[in-house]
């Protein structure tokens, strides 16, 4: 019996001590961050924004980077990650976009107690690395936004617009912070198309629709 306790004991310390030394990776994490320039408008009179805080579908709202690497193949990457869920990082980048943008008159944070009379709702679809061409690695970004305007009967907004945006970004390599940086690209880019969409329609919808009480 004695000898079995030696055994395990040397078997034991050789291990620990074998990996006293190993360097452990140390886990990076990572925000959004995103540029609105180039995109300001005038304001349409009377409308305060409201921004909910996006849903993001199953496959994509965990912290961890995500990377696709077969035709239905991915995996998920403990070192790399969102700083907090992509979901609250994407919904803060959208209401600093717009508070920036100039378009609407006001454009409340999430912790606002005012009324808004129109409402961003949102579905981050997909965002990944696409690493399936290894000498072409790209950052895939699927957002599905909805502008709402509220009106006196809050059961029944009116879909002022509504689109899916995608964009898929070249990187330089399967780096992470290259993996980021093409995700803030492509959620500029996303939201370039929907604030085009936006104006496209506020007015019309200011004219058409009373504002609610």
């Amino acid at each position: 019996m004695m000898r079995y306790v030696i055994i395990m004991f040397v078997i034991l310390f050789g291990a620990g001590c074998a990996n006293v030394d190993k360097p452990y990776p140390q886990r990076a994490y990572y925000q959004f961050d995103v540029s609105n320039s180039g995109h300001s408008g005038t304001p349409v009179q009377g409308t305060i924004l409201g921004i909910k805080r996006l849903s993001v579908s199953p496959g994509s709202q965990g912290l961890e980077f995500i990377y696709r690497t077969g035709e239905f193949k991915y995996q998920s990457d403990f070192y790399n990650q969102f700083f907090r869920p992509p979901g609250a990082l994407i919904t803060e980048a959208v209401t600093r976009w717009f508070a920036d943008a100039g378009v609407f008159e006001d454009v409340l944070g999430q912790l606002s107690q005012a009324f808004p009379n129109y409402v961003i709702e949102g579905n981050v679809v997909k965002i990944y690395g696409d690493y399936r061409n290894s000498s072409a690695p790209s950052a895939v970004m699927e957002i599905q936004f909805f502008l709402l305007k509220l009106t006196d009967d809050v059961d029944t907004p009116i879909v002022v617009t509504s689109s899916t945006y995608n964009a898929r970004k070249p990187i330089s390599s399967r780096d992470p912070k290259a993996l980021m940086l093409g995700w803030n690209q492509a959620l500029e880019e996303i939201l370039g198309e929907f604030l085009k969409d936006v104006k496209n329609n506020l007015q019309r919808s200011t004219a058409n629709y009373p504002q609610s009480k």
